[in-house]
């Protein structure tokens, strides 16, 4: 765990059962103290503290997630990681406390939507910047004692859709510009369609967008300002949930955005290299560009027992309806 410093790549590899996969969660719980004369003071989640998450199951890469930026010390803004989930039919919770508390537990469910067979084999590489950045006002003021890392598995034989995060394209952008930026899709099978495209800033945590915002190529003929862009994603209908406890110690708070990170939805655009215009600012800054496919699940089914209740995560219905307003 990350005690005072960025740490891993860790890896964590094991044989699954066979079965629909439908969700993937990952449960992290720390156990924190702070150093002499100083004080525990958490400000957001432990979801800003993934910095890498690689999902491999049979030799075939589901997940491939980077941040782009570590949070800033005393930070309440919420975490890239559950940011990105929380808009694509995952569901990330930070138990509730006080901003002092000694322990910290935190859900991560990932959307994923894979038939196993055959003893499957997971190998999950994640790593975390330093623990202290969300813990207290310096990174000097505390330390992670111990923590653990759990992963279980939610099995649904009614899973509608795969979901699949690609590996980012980076683009170097220049200040109080406009550029082409392509991002690049794989050849993939299967019916995927293009969802979302998530675009982090990895220089600052600042949007740092230009008055002209950013165009989708395939879906507008014009250029969209950010502000628009994050009513698309509802994200201005406090539709960002986060761990803070500065504002409630027993509930989770909301807000409407999260800066350096901005997911655009695409509404199952047909797969294939993704071409957008976007504006910088006056600060020249790299993006990272996520892309997020889905496509109808296929596979053989397990026999029994079977699911009938279909509450199971779908990530075009869920980025689709929040485009409408729904949380």
């Amino acid at each position: 765990m990350p005690a005072t410093a960025a740490s891993g790549p860790y890896v964590d590899g094991f044989y699954g059962v066979d079965g629909t996969l439908e969700t993937l969660i990952w449960r992290v719980t720390t156990v924190q103290a702070a150093t002499a004369g100083n004080a525990i003071a958490m400000t957001t989640g432990l979801d800003a503290l993934v910095s890498q998450f690689k999902l491999v199951v049979n030799g075939e890469i589901l997940y491939d997630w980077i941040a782009g930026f570590a949070p800033e010390q005393g930070s309440d803004q919420a975490g890239r990681f559950g940011y990105f989930l929380n808009q694509i039919g995952g569901r990330v919770l930070q138990v509730p406390t006080a901003a002092n508390n000694t322990t910290c537990d935190i859900y991560m469910a990932l959307p994923i939507g894979i038939v196993l067979s055959g003893t499957p084999r997971f190998e999950i590489t994640y790593s975390f910047f330093a623990a202290p950045l969300v813990l207290g006002a310096a990174l000097a003021n505390t330390t992670v004692t111990s923590g653990s890392s759990t992963f279980w598995a939610r099995f649904n034989s009614r899973t509608e859709r795969s979901t699949r995060v690609i590996s980012a394209t980076s683009f170097q952008h220049g200040a109080n510009l406009e550029q082409q930026v392509v991002a690049r899709i794989p050849s993939m099978t299967g019916g995927y369609t293009l969802e979302m495209v998530s675009i982090q800033n990895a220089t600052a945590n600042a949007d740092n967008y230009g008055v002209s915002g950013l165009r989708i190529l395939a879906l507008s003929q014009f250029s969209m300002p950010i502000s628009l862009n994050r009513w698309a994603s509802n994200d201005l209908g406090n539709g960002v949930m986060r761990f803070d406890p500065t504002v409630s110690t027993v509930a989770q708070s909301y807000s409407t955005g999260s800066e350096g990170i901005l997911n655009v939805p695409l509404y199952g655009l047909k797969a294939g290299d993704l071409t957008m215009i976007v504006s910088t600012a006056g600060a020249a800054c790299t993006r990272l560009y996520h892309p997020v496919l889905s496509a109808p699940l296929r596979g053989v089914e397990a026999t029994a027992p079977r699911q009938t209740a279909v509450p199971s995560p779908n990530t075009q219905r869920s980025i689709v309806a929040r485009t409408e307003g729904s949380n």
